[in-house]
Protein backbone atom coordinates (compact mmCIF):
# COMPACT_ATOMS: atom_id res chain seq x y z
CA UNK A 1 0.00 0.00 0.00
CA UNK A 2 2.82 2.45 0.75
CA UNK A 3 4.11 2.43 -2.85
CA UNK A 4 0.55 3.33 -3.87
CA UNK A 5 0.74 6.28 -1.47
CA UNK A 6 3.97 7.46 -3.11
CA UNK A 7 2.28 7.32 -6.50
CA UNK A 8 -0.78 9.21 -5.22
CA UNK A 9 1.42 12.01 -3.86
CA UNK A 10 3.54 12.09 -7.03
CA UNK A 11 0.42 12.30 -9.21
CA UNK A 12 -1.21 15.05 -7.14
CA UNK A 13 1.95 17.18 -7.04
CA UNK A 14 2.70 16.70 -10.73
CA UNK A 15 -0.85 17.61 -11.73
CA UNK A 16 -0.81 20.64 -9.45
CA UNK A 17 2.52 21.82 -10.90
CA UNK A 18 1.02 21.65 -14.39
CA UNK A 19 -2.47 23.06 -13.72
CA UNK A 20 -2.42 24.73 -10.29
CA UNK A 21 -5.63 22.82 -9.60
CA UNK A 22 -6.08 20.33 -6.78
CA UNK A 23 -6.67 16.73 -7.74
CA UNK A 24 -9.66 14.70 -6.62
CA UNK A 25 -7.06 12.73 -4.64
CA UNK A 26 -6.79 15.59 -2.12
CA UNK A 27 -9.24 15.17 0.76
CA UNK A 28 -11.86 17.92 1.09
CA UNK A 29 -10.79 18.30 4.74
CA UNK A 30 -7.03 18.52 4.00
CA UNK A 31 -4.88 20.01 6.77
CA UNK A 32 -1.93 22.07 5.47
CA UNK A 33 0.33 22.42 8.54
CA UNK A 34 3.02 25.12 8.52
CA UNK A 35 3.90 25.11 12.23
CA UNK A 36 7.33 23.54 11.63
CA UNK A 37 8.29 25.87 8.78
CA UNK A 38 10.04 28.96 10.18
CA UNK A 39 10.08 30.61 6.74
CA UNK A 40 6.31 31.08 7.00
CA UNK A 41 5.22 33.69 9.54
CA UNK A 42 1.51 33.71 8.76
CA UNK A 43 -1.34 31.44 9.76
CA UNK A 44 -0.10 28.11 11.18
CA UNK A 45 -2.65 25.81 9.53
CA UNK A 46 -4.97 25.96 6.57
CA UNK A 47 -7.96 23.66 6.30
CA UNK A 48 -9.66 22.18 3.28
CA UNK A 49 -9.03 22.66 -0.40
CA UNK A 50 -9.97 26.35 -0.25
CA UNK A 51 -7.61 26.84 2.68
CA UNK A 52 -4.73 25.35 0.74
CA UNK A 53 -5.48 27.53 -2.29
CA UNK A 54 -5.57 30.59 0.00
CA UNK A 55 -2.13 29.68 1.36
CA UNK A 56 -0.74 29.00 -2.12
CA UNK A 57 -1.98 32.33 -3.52
CA UNK A 58 -0.38 34.16 -0.61
CA UNK A 59 2.87 32.19 -0.94
CA UNK A 60 3.41 32.80 -4.65
CA UNK A 61 2.03 36.34 -4.53
CA UNK A 62 5.51 37.68 -3.83
CA UNK A 63 6.81 36.30 -7.14
CA UNK A 64 6.38 37.25 -10.77
CA UNK A 65 7.62 33.81 -11.76
CA UNK A 66 7.54 30.70 -9.61
CA UNK A 67 8.24 27.01 -10.20
CA UNK A 68 8.84 23.92 -8.13
CA UNK A 69 10.97 20.86 -8.83
CA UNK A 70 10.62 17.54 -7.05
CA UNK A 71 13.90 15.98 -5.93
CA UNK A 72 12.59 12.88 -4.22
CA UNK A 73 9.55 10.93 -3.06
CA UNK A 74 10.31 8.60 -0.16
CA UNK A 75 8.01 5.95 1.23
CA UNK A 76 7.97 6.59 4.96
CA UNK A 77 6.13 3.30 5.56
CA UNK A 78 2.50 3.14 6.48
CA UNK A 79 0.53 6.17 5.42
CA UNK A 80 3.32 8.75 5.05
CA UNK A 81 5.41 10.02 2.14
CA UNK A 82 8.35 12.44 2.40
CA UNK A 83 8.87 14.77 -0.56
CA UNK A 84 11.86 17.03 -1.15
CA UNK A 85 11.33 20.05 -3.38
CA UNK A 86 13.27 23.02 -4.65
CA UNK A 87 11.26 26.13 -5.37
CA UNK A 88 12.53 28.86 -7.69
CA UNK A 89 11.01 32.31 -7.75
CA UNK A 90 11.67 35.72 -9.25
CA UNK A 91 10.58 38.41 -6.84
CA UNK A 92 8.04 40.99 -8.04
CA UNK A 93 9.67 44.10 -9.50
CA UNK A 94 13.09 42.51 -9.43
CA UNK A 95 15.51 40.55 -11.54
CA UNK A 96 16.48 38.56 -8.44
CA UNK A 97 15.72 34.87 -8.19
CA UNK A 98 15.53 32.93 -4.96
CA UNK A 99 15.73 29.18 -4.41
CA UNK A 100 14.22 27.36 -1.47
CA UNK A 101 14.70 23.69 -0.66
CA UNK A 102 12.10 22.19 1.66
CA UNK A 103 10.75 18.90 2.96
CA UNK A 104 7.10 17.86 3.10
CA UNK A 105 5.51 15.03 5.03
CA UNK A 106 2.26 13.89 3.40
CA UNK A 107 -0.24 11.58 5.06
CA UNK A 108 -2.38 9.47 2.73
CA UNK A 109 -5.43 7.64 4.05
CA UNK A 110 -8.05 5.78 2.04
CA UNK A 111 -6.37 6.89 -1.21
CA UNK A 112 -6.53 10.62 -0.40
CA UNK A 113 -3.95 13.13 0.83
CA UNK A 114 -5.34 14.13 4.22
CA UNK A 115 -2.47 16.11 5.74
CA UNK A 116 0.72 17.86 4.70
CA UNK A 117 3.37 19.16 7.06
CA UNK A 118 5.97 21.60 5.73
CA UNK A 119 9.57 21.59 7.00
CA UNK A 120 12.57 23.85 6.38
CA UNK A 121 14.67 20.90 5.26
CA UNK A 122 14.25 17.40 3.94
CA UNK A 123 16.12 16.14 7.01
CA UNK A 124 13.48 17.62 9.32
CA UNK A 125 10.70 15.96 7.31
CA UNK A 126 12.52 12.62 7.43
CA UNK A 127 12.98 12.96 11.18
CA UNK A 128 9.26 13.77 11.63
CA UNK A 129 8.48 10.57 9.69
CA UNK A 130 10.75 8.56 12.00
CA UNK A 131 13.33 7.88 9.29
CA UNK A 132 16.25 9.68 10.97
CA UNK A 133 17.60 9.59 14.47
Amino acid sequence: MSEENVEIVRRVLTEFAETQQLSELVAPNLVWDLRSWAVWTGQAEFHGRDGFMEFFAEWIGAYEEWAQEFESFIDAVGSQVVVTTVQHGRLRGSDSWVDLRAGFLYTVEDGLIRRAEVYASPEEALEAAGLRE
